[in-house]
């Protein structure tokens, strides 16, 4: 039997999380057996967590690099915030042209619970080292502060997913500044915005590329 022609197929249809990634390792770790022609890496997701985002998107990169094959990444119906980062880590990236893709911003809820806390007759007290530690309590007024601290996280993510992409995708620098207009800063974008701009290759689904080749399922 060849096993080089073989695809292993890893399709990512949930939000990222740490037990996502943990499942994709084992998967990997599991068929060393084989050695596939490439991994083709199916994205339908919501995002999640940035850090396992570049967790997973290390993981996957490692096996091809180890066994020398190419990533080809699929986005289907939905991939924005981090999934959006993880589909430009393979050598090719396509979508669907019907998709729906960015929203690269980040956003925290805070519910302020003061009222329920006074009307069901609740007294707290916040112990802590130091006033840091007293950030984002729901049972006292946000202040300006933790509102810019917030903020300034979120920011951070934000900053660290686009250069992500920057860097995955070996974008042109000079450039930067239309992208943040028309991707990075312009919520949801018609997938003909992420061509233009370098982000993915086109719009070839998984079944055109396949071509009859046997496909392992790992994920």
């Amino acid at each position: 039997m060849n096993f080089r022609n073989r695809i292993f197929k890893i399709k990512i249809s949930s939000i990222i999380t740490p037990q996502l990634v943990e499942k994709v390792a084992d998967s990997l770790d599991k068929w060393t057996i084989y050695k596939p022609e490439c991994i083709a890496l199916i994205i339908n997701s919501l995002g999640g967590s940035l850090i396992q985002t570049q967790n997973l998107a290390i993981l996957i990169k490692k096996y091809s690099q180890t066994n020398k094959i190419p990533i080809y990444c699929f986005g289907e119906d939905i991939v924005i915030k981090s999934a959006l980062g993880l589909l430009t880590i393979g050598d090719k990236a396509y979508v669907n042209p019907y998709a729906i893709v960015g929203n690269m911003g980040y956003a925290q809820p805070f519910f302020d619970l003061r009222k329920l806390a006074s009307n069901w007759h609740i007294n707290q007290k916040h112990i802590a080292t130091n006033e840091n530690m007293k950030l984002l309590n729901p049972l006292t007024e946000l202040s300006e502060k933790n509102k810019e601290w917030v903020e300034q996280q979120m920011k951070n993510q934000e900053a660290e997913l686009i250069n992500m992409i920057e860097i995955n995708r070996k974008l042109d620098k000079s450039t930067f500044d239309d992208r943040v207009k028309e991707v990075y800063h312009n919520g949801i974008v018609q997938p003909n915005v992420l061509l233009k701009h370098g982000i993915i290759d086109g719009y070839i689904g998984f079944d055109t590329m396949i071509q009859g080749k046997k496909v392992r399922k790992l994920m």
